[in-house]
C-alpha cells in the first residue's frame, strides 16, 4: 500500500497542526504579523479577527485529528482552511459594513473601517469598528447602520426566536 505521507511522519504533523489549533483555542491574540488569519478586512475590526481566528483555530485542530484517521480527511481540511480561511473574514466584513473597502492608516497594521451610508451609497471612513453604530454620513447626514453582530445579523428588540427569522 502506497501513502503519500508515511505513519511515522503522521505523528508529528498530527502534534503540529493538533497543538496549533489548540493554542489558538486557549490563548487569543490581537491582529498581528505572525499568526491568524492576516487580511485587511480582519486588522480593520477586531470582532471579525476573532471570529475569523477562532475558525481557523477549529480546522487546525480538525486537521491534527484528520491525518490521524485518514489522508484524505486531512486534505479536505487543508482546502477549507485555505477557501474559508479568506472567505469568511470577507463575508463577516461585507455583512458588519456593506462594502468590502476599507482605509489604511500609517503603518503596517493600521487599517481602518468603511461603512457605506444606506441612504445616499456615500463611503464614510471610520476610526474604528466602534464608531459604525454612533456616525453619521457625511454627506447626506443620515445614521450609519448598527453593526450586526450575529452570522445573520441582530434581531430587532422584542423579536422572537422562531425558525424563519433571517434578516
Amino acid at each position: 500500500m502506497h501513502t503519500v505521507i508515511p505513519t511515522a511522519a503522521s505523528y508529528p504533523l498530527a502534534l503540529i497542526f493538533g497543538g496549533l489549533g489548540l493554542y489558538m483555542l486557549l490563548r487569543r491574540h490581537g491582529p498581528n504579523l505572525w499568526i491568524g488569519v492576516r487580511l485587511p478586512w480582519t486588522f480593520a475590526d477586531r470582532d471579525i479577527w476573532d471570529k475569523s481566528w477562532r475558525l481557523a483555530a477549529m480546522f487546525l485542530l480538525g486537521m491534527g485529528v484528520g491525518i490521524l484517521v485518514s489522508l484524505k480527511l486531512f486534505f479536505i481540511a487543508v482546502a477549507h482552511l485555505i477557501i474559508l480561511g479568506v472567505l469568511y473574514p470577507v463575508f463577516l466584513y461585507r455583512r458588519k459594513y456593506g462594502t468590502l473597502r476599507y482605509w489604511k492608516d500609517q503603518g503596517w497594521i493600521a487599517y481602518r473601517p468603511v461603512a457605506r451610508c444606506p441612504r445616499c451609497g456615500h463611503f464614510q471612513k471610520l476610526a474604528s469598528h466602534a464608531d459604525l453604530g454612533r456616525g453619521a454620513c457625511e454627506a447626506c447626514g443620515a445614521k450609519l447602520p448598527e453593526p450586526r453582530t450575529g452570522l445573520w445579523g441582530s434581531r430587532p428588540p422584542g423579536a422572537q426566536k422562531g425558525r424563519n427569522f433571517i434578516t
